[in-house]
């Protein structure tokens, strides 16, 4: 079987990455919840989209070495590597920030999986600049699954018919009828 699968937010796990680098910066003030969803919300809601966009460049760059991978991830990588499923990380990932400091962040995506020793379980790898390009990049490999955390890149028109959309969602947002995960050791039961 091949299996594709997103990386942020779907194998990088980021939270309280974001809250704490806008603290740090002293972009943020306190808050109850330190998700980067109350983080985006607090700079929206307040007008400042260009911080939340530059903070965003921070974090995937220079901060995602604070991010860890989502729990039980080595286990189903390792179980679907033993029975010789092949595995391609396709990711929505421009090369550079809009705003800030121009950090690769392919680059730095790159080594976050070397020090996180997942690249071994990986056939390929592919940072695509555009949205479009990701999802014709799934086509392209002709995946049996796709796992991602946005419902956008799963419904998408061109979204290949015969792979299958897994949603995770540790958060448990509302997926449309989409096949639904919350954590990694749920894809075992969908993902066969």
């Amino acid at each position: 079987m091949r299996i594709g699968i997103d990386f942020d937010n779907t194998i990088v796990n980021y939270d309280g990455v974001f809250y704490k680098a806008g603290r740090r910066l002293e972009w943020l003030p306190k808050l109850d919840d330190e998700s980067k969803q109350a983080v985006k919300s607090y700079f929206i809601s307040r007008g400042e989209e260009p911080r939340w966009t530059e903070l965003q460049g921070i974090v995937y760059g220079s901060d995602i070495r604070f991010a860890k991978p989502y729990e039980g991830i080595y286990e189903i990588l390792g179980r679907w590597k033993d029975v010789g499923h092949q595995m391609f990380l396709v990711s929505h990932k421009t090369k550079f920030p809009i705003i800030g400091d121009k950090l690769d962040f392919h680059q730095a995506a790159s080594n976050w999986l070397k020090e996180n020793d997942l690249m071994p379980y990986f056939e390929e790898t592919y940072f695509c600049p555009q949205k479009d390009e990701k999802v014709e990049m799934i086509g392209r490999l002709e995946l049996d699954y796709f796992i991602d955390d946005l419902p956008s890149i799963l419904n998408a028109v061109n979204f290949p018919q015969k792979t299958h959309g897994v949603l995770f969602s540790p958060d448990n947002q509302d997926g449309n009828g989409l096949r639904s995960v919350s954590k990694w050791a749920e894809l075992l039961k969908v993902v066969c």
